[in-house]
């Protein structure tokens, strides 16, 4: 018997890939989609849907064109910020990744300027110099004092003090170990940074704190 899958000359695979993008698209413009801004990129259309049927809400998953969807974008929905923390899955038609709410945010400064302060060391009799902070920026983030059980809703409580803060991929000195920071009335310092899923220019970085005994000195 003769193959006539061709007899039109149609490769199936690019009709198969044409059609779901023809439907995915079609999905965008429907009442189910939605218009965020990711990053510095305003107005764009994705779905995003729950990822656990009885869950707390703060983790989803977003549907987008590949262009859109990597890790470590910020995505602001409505009033709140979410993080894109997984690398997205693609198969050529959209791509898929899980999203988590951005319940916190910490402050830094960046480009921080020393110049001459007009005085003079006692000790080294150089001049002394003074920093003039420069513009403070906030970089929403991931505050948890617990984590997942391989990507369930279940969780375990960390080590007692700990806490795990992810935040997007940040070229900033400041983001060292040592660094001081505050979380709804504790403050803590970072004792180790995980930079595992960094990708590139993309991917997000987590930041393992300590809780600071009370009269510790930061580092």
């Amino acid at each position: 018997m003769k193959d006539f899958k061709n007899y039109h000359q149609i490769n199936v695979n690019k009709k198969i890939e044409h059609d779901g993008k023809l439907i995915f698209q079609a999905g965008l413009k429907g009442f189910q989609s939605e218009t965020v801004s990711i990053d510095e990129k305003e107005s764009v259309t994705c779905l995003i849907t729950s990822k656990f049927s009885n869950g707390d809400g703060m983790t989803k998953y977003i549907f987008g064109l590949p262009e859109d969807i990597y890790i470590g974008g910020v995505v602001k929905w409505d009033s709140q910020k979410w993080l894109i923390t997984t690398f997205p899955s693609f198969n050529k038609i959209y791509k898929k990744a899980e999203i988590r709410l951005c319940n916190s945010s910490i402050k830094i400064t960046t480009n921080d300027k020393w110049i001459d302060s007009d005085k003079i060391s006692e000790v080294t009799g150089k001049p002394i110099k003074a920093k003039v902070p420069g513009e403070v920026i906030e970089i929403p983030c991931v505050f948890e004092r617990s984590t997942s059980i391989n990507g369930t809703d279940l969780a375990v409580n960390l080590p007692d003090g700990q806490a795990n803060i992810t935040i997007p991929n940040v070229k900033n000195d400041k983001i060292k170990i040592g660094l001081p920071l505050s979380f709804f009335g504790e403050d803590y310092l970072v004792n180790d940074i995980d930079y595992s899923k960094v990708y590139g220019d993309h991917g997000t970085i987590k930041l393992i704190a300590k809780k600071k005994v009370r009269g510790e000195n930061s580092a």
